[in-house]
């Protein structure tokens, strides 16, 4: 038996929410949070600015070592992050970074020293996190194919998979040092994203399907 929903149109959707004022400070801070967390040290002084927004010389100094790790991990410099974090208790850090430098030794075939390289530095973390075991084992495929074009986690090798890695190291240093908080922007990604799966279970409507480029689904 088909489930009837309740149906708003896509002109009285996007009319109420046009209706909704927030206030441009409140914006702003959100704003300049993201490029806090994120590291865009440049960004965060430019905005804060503009925005008339006090900007402490501390928080801009704590962003400057994260800033640089980045730019490490960027540049495939994965010791260099490693020498910067090495007084980290934080494993979920230590462990990516470890894959990161894992892959590059596979990306310039260096195969003996990777093999090497996982049993001494990387395996030892399955001891206490067992579940980690998937993402090395998908890591170590790499190394079956002499052509890493071919291989079907390709994508592992490419410049995405540095970003992703930086992104989240970057993510990690951040909340280690202010107490585990996310930047606000992503808290209401997730805040919107779990919304939407509730209304999805009440109601028909536009709802947002690509959030970067504010797309909303077509009116069925």
């Amino acid at each position: 038996m088909n489930q009837t929903f309740d149906k708003i149109s896509a002109e009285d959707w996007h009319h109420n929410q046009n209706n909704i004022t927030i206030p441009k400070a409140k914006m702003n801070e959100f704003v300049l949070n993201f490029f806090i967390v994120e590291g865009y040290r440049d960004a965060a002084i430019e905005f804060s600015k503009e925005a008339g927004i006090q900007l402490s010389n501390k928080e801009l100094d704590k962003m400057i070592e994260r800033i640089e790790i980045k730019k490490n991990i960027l540049n495939g410099e994965i010791d260099s992050a490693l020498q910067k974090v090495s007084m980290s208790n934080n494993k979920q850090i230590l462990f990516k970074l470890k894959m990161q430098k894992l892959i590059e030794l596979i990306k310039v075939n260096e195969l003996d020293q990777a093999v090497s390289y996982a049993q001494n530095q990387i395996i030892g973390f399955l001891k206490d996190q067992p579940h980690l075991i998937d993402e090395i084992e998908k890591a170590m495929s790499l190394l079956a194919y002499k052509d890493l074009s071919k291989c079907p986690l390709n994508h592992l090798t490419q410049n995405s998979q540095r970003i992703k890695v930086a992104s989240e190291v970057n993510q990690q240093l951040f909340q280690d040092s202010q107490g585990n908080e996310q930047a606000k922007i992503t808290i209401l990604m997730k805040i919107l994203q779990w919304a939407q799966e509730i209304l999805n279970s009440k109601l028909q409507y536009p709802h947002l399907i690509e959030i970067s480029k504010g797309q909303f689904s077509k009116e069925q």
